[in-house]
Order: structure tokens, then C-alpha cells, then sequence
């Protein structure tokens, strides 16, 4: 990290945001109407939503000729509608079939054109089994409909059109939270709850694990698609030349280090025997709640400590670490992160996100003090395992 200071910068102008927009209790059908800004004469295709309101429009006004109607939505101020006399007479010709569409599939009043559909007993079929599978929790799907083999429609292409008129997307799935009975995590909470009354909020620890990788640049702002840079692979090993002749301890750290770079069970016995000598000299006895990792087993039985461990799948609701202590430990992290990369920028450096681990373990300890306790409580709070 470069010796200088940055350069002071201006003070930023008072950022005021802007008001959220209210959600609508309903899907919105999508339109054509073009806003009166990007008028233009060119035709384009309705919607089955704008046909709606063109009938609308002509069933109130019985006896107004079609080209008056063509010229009416043509100069709308909420969004022209363009479309010619004779594109209205054939659609009029076919309004009660446009009408029945409307029901076709929940996006039908967004389409253009119809949604057609070979065998509409096994599209509806599938809308059902998919539906069953969210209920239930799943989103992967494999099964048979005993289709004929004439009968089936060869590639996979319609399966665009399907996705489409029922909303159906790819939807990535996030930790365990899925896996979780809400009643376990309920009956959790009441047992953490009747442990943590018999300690003071001072004495109660929560510890966990996270994957964390100090030499990856953070994701950043750009007018085009970047290209990427090689990451960083090289091994890092204890020595005097990291720590500059001194241990970690010396540091301020508790340094270990092995080939999966993991907790093991050898690691997080040593490590709490420390913490249980320091509790020791402190004459406190306290709480410290872990998760049921196999990395947490262990022979020892502290004197100072009592631990108690959750139960499987449960971390995500109940583990104040996992809650956005963690997260926000990272973004921190980032953050220190980025202003590092800006003043090595500023010193003509070629490589802006390259630090050492000394460099590294000193930001994510500074990052670590920067968590208030604030943000502690809170997390700790929203997990509902106090009393």
C-alpha cells in the first residue's frame, strides 16, 4: 500500500432520492402505446390489452365512424395507438374470438399474437404441476405425460412461448433456507431463548465460518461489458517476509493456516482453549452458541465456556452471523477494498488490487472493527432467539 495520502476531493452535492414508486396490487399488462414524445406513424402490433380498450372505446361510442376512432387513439396523451381503418374492421369482425383469449393465460392481455397450443389438457397440466412443485418448495422438474409420439412437438422451442405466458423464469436459489421446517425453527428459538436468560448479553458469543477471498477485486460500474483478469492463485505461506519479522500473535492475530484453508477440528479446539484461558483470567463464564459444522466436535470441555450448538439446516434463521453480520463484514471489507485500488490508481501502480496477506489480514481486521454494535444488535434481534 503506497505511504501518501490521497488527494482531498470535493464535498459531494446532497444526493436527494427520489420517491419510490408504489407498487400495484395487480400485474400491469404490457401495451404498445407509444408515448407522446416518440409519436410516430409507423404501425406497430397491439397488444390483446390494447384491443380490449379499443372495443371499450366502440362499444360506448355506438355510432362514431372507425376512422374517427383511428384518429382518436392516434392522438391519445397518455401513449398514441397505431393501427389503420382496415386492421380495426377485421379485428371488430373478430372480437368475440380476441375476448375469449383473454382468458387463454395469466399474460395473455400482454401478448400480440394468440398462444396457441396443440393439446391445451397437457399445458394445463403442467401450469398445475409446476404450481404443485412451489408449493412444496421445488423448482426442478422431470416427468412424463404420456404424450404420443405424433402428438409432441419436436425440439424445445415452445417451451419459450410456455415460459412466457405463464411467468415462468430461471430463479436462483440462495442458501438453506429451503430446507427449513418453520415449526423446528420455532420450537429453536424457545430453546435458545430459556438458554440465553441465564446469561448477560455481554457474555453471549455467536461463532461462525465464511469462505472469504481478500485478493478478489470487487464487482464495479462500467459503460461496457469488461473483460476479465486472471485471479490470484498464488499460495501464501506463514514467513518473516509476510509478517516483517514478526509472528501474528505479535499482530494482534490468531494465524493458522492449512491445505484446505478450512476449519478443522485440530484448529477449533486450539482456538477455543484460548478462548476459554481468556474467559478464565476474566473470571467470566460465558455462552457461546455454534452451528453443528463436524469441524466443531470436539474432545476438549472448556471450563468458562458452555457451548451449545444449533440444529442442522436452522443457521440461516437463527445464527446471528449468518443474519447480515457477515455480509456486512464483507462489504466493509470492499469497500477498504476499493479505496486501496483508487490510491494505488493515484501512485501509478500497474497492479491495483495486488496486496500482500499482512496487507490483507490487517483490512479485514479493520474492516471487522468498523461493524458497529449497533449492527450486531440488530442481527442479533431479528433472529428472535433472545429473551
Amino acid at each position: 500500500m503506497p505511504s501518501e495520502k490521497r488527494k482531498p476531493r470535493g464535498k459531494p452535492a446532497q444526493y436527494n432520492q427520489p420517491a419510490k414508486k408504489q407498487k400495484t396490487a395487480h400485474k400491469v399488462s404490457a401495451t404498445s402505446a407509444q408515448p407522446p414524445v416518440a409519436q410516430s406513424t409507423t404501425r406497430s402490433n397491439l397488444t390483446l390489452s390494447d384491443w380490449m380498450m379499443v372495443f371499450a372505446y366502440v362499444n360506448s361510442h355506438p355510432t362514431l365512424p372507425q376512422n374517427c376512432i383511428v384518429e382518436h387513439f392516434q392522438t391519445l396523451k397518455s401513449g398514441a395507438l397505431i393501427f389503420t381503418q382496415s386492421t380495426l374492421c377485421h379485428k371488430l369482425q373478430d372480437q368475440e374470438a380476441l375476448e375469449v383469449r383473454v382468458h387463454d393465460n395469466p399474460n395473455a392481455l400482454s401478448l400480440k399474437r394468440p398462444h396457441i397450443v396443440t393439446r391445451p389438457d397437457i399445458e394445463r397440466a403442467l401450469v398445475l404441476w409446476v404450481q404443485q412443485m412451489e408449493n412444496k418448495g421445488e423448482t426442478v422438474f422431470e416427468g412424463e405425460f404420456n404424450v404420443l409420439e405424433n402428438e409432441r412437438l419436436p425440439g424445445d422451442g415452445w417451451i419459450v412461448s410456455f415460459c412466457k405466458a405463464y411467468g415462468i423464469r430461471e430463479h436462483k436459489r440462495h442458501g438453506e433456507a429451503g430446507s427449513v421446517d418453520t415449526d423446528a425453527v420455532e420450537e429453536e428459538c424457545i430453546q435458545c431463548r430459556q438458554i440465553l436468560a441465564k446469561f448477560a448479553p455481554r457474555d453471549c458469543f455467536n461463532f461462525d465460518e465464511t469462505g472469504f477471498f481478500p485478493f478478489a477485486p470487487p464487482g464495479g460500474l462500467a459503460t461496457k461489458k469488461m473483460s476479465g483478469k486472471k485471479k490470484e492463485k498464488t499460495h501464501i505461506t506463514i514467513g518473516p517476509r509476510c509478517f516483517k519479522k514478526k509472528t501474528p500473535e505479535q499482530r494482534g492475530f490468531h494465524y493458522r493456516n492449512n491445505e484446505t484453508a478450512w476449519m478443522t477440528a485440530v484448529l477449533f479446539e486450539k482456538w477455543v482453549k484460548k478462548f476459554d484461558i481468556k474467559m478464565k483470567q476474566q473470571s467470566r463464564y460465558v455462552l457461546l452458541i455454534i452451528d453443528n459444522f463436524s469441524g466443531h466436535t470436539i474432545p476438549y470441555e472448556p471450563t468458562n465456556i458452555q457451548l451449545e450448538f444449533f440444529k442442522p439446516n436452522l443457521t440461516p434463521f437463527v445464527q446471528p452471523c449468518d443474519t447480515g453480520i457477515i455480509c456486512c463484514f464483507k462489504a466493509i471489507y470492499c469497500r477498504k477494498l476499493s479505496i486501496c485500488a483508487i490510491d494505488l490508481d493515484e501512485a501509478g501502480e500497474p497492479e491495483i488490487y495486488t496486496i500482500n496477506l499482512l496487507e490483507a489480514m490487517l483490512t479485514a481486521k479493520s474492516a471487522w472493527d468498523a461493524v458497529s454494535p449497533e449492527t450486531i444488535k440488530h442481527c442479533w434481534d431479528h433472529t428472535q432467539i433472545q429473551p
